[in-house]
């Protein structure tokens, strides 16, 4: 398994800061310190080695999450964004980029790609209904839409796009709470 992991931590690294499609299977073998032939045993086909590196990142990413009953779940969502950016880079969203590679495509990746940001939609409305008691859409929009502009932000002030994002999400929770 150390070396299907090594595959996916490769790709990961290489899809995100070169793209999908401009990374080649070649590439990808060498970053990974594995044989071809290593990187079919383990992967069928390209598309499926990019669903399970997807799935991998999501599971990665969704583990450092709170759940959403506790109170400090939303800031605890834009710390991890923040600390992701710090170790990743700032390189847009990467559910973003697979999306847009494989949109008219592949369907089941392109749909993969927009489940990513289907969930974290949810996630961040169960935070806020948590919070509150009750369902408040435009609050969990106004955050979801925090958290992904922090995203695009990000790729010109770094970090602290998630920082500033949450600064706004706790102001918006706390007006929300005094009315």
């Amino acid at each position: 398994m150390k070396k299907r992991d090594d595959i996916i931590q490769a790709a990961e690294r290489l899809f995100y800061t070169h793209g999908f499609h401009a990374t080649s299977t070649d590439q990808l073998c060498r970053e990974a310190g594995v044989s071809t032939r290593t990187f079919y045993h383990h992967f069928p086909s390209r598309e499926a080695m990019t669903a399970a590196v997807m799935a991998a990142r999501e599971q990665r990413f969704m583990a450092e999450l709170l759940p959403a009953q506790q109170p400090e779940a939303i800031a605890q969502l834009f710390s991890v964004l923040a600390s992701w950016t710090e170790a990743n880079g700032a390189h847009g969203c990467f559910f973003l980029k697979a999306w847009g590679e494989y949109a008219g495509r592949d369907q089941a990746l392109a749909e993969q790609a927009l489940a990513f940001r289907a969930a974290m939609r949810r996630y961040i409305a169960d935070c806020v209904t948590c919070l509150h008691g009750a369902e408040d859409r435009s609050l969990s929009d106004a955050i979801w839409m925090l958290f992904e502009g922090a995203i695009t932000t990000a790729l010109i002030t770094g970090p602290a796009a998630a920082q500033h994002a949450a600064q706004i999400a706790s102001q918006l929770l706390l007006q929300k709470g005094a009315s």
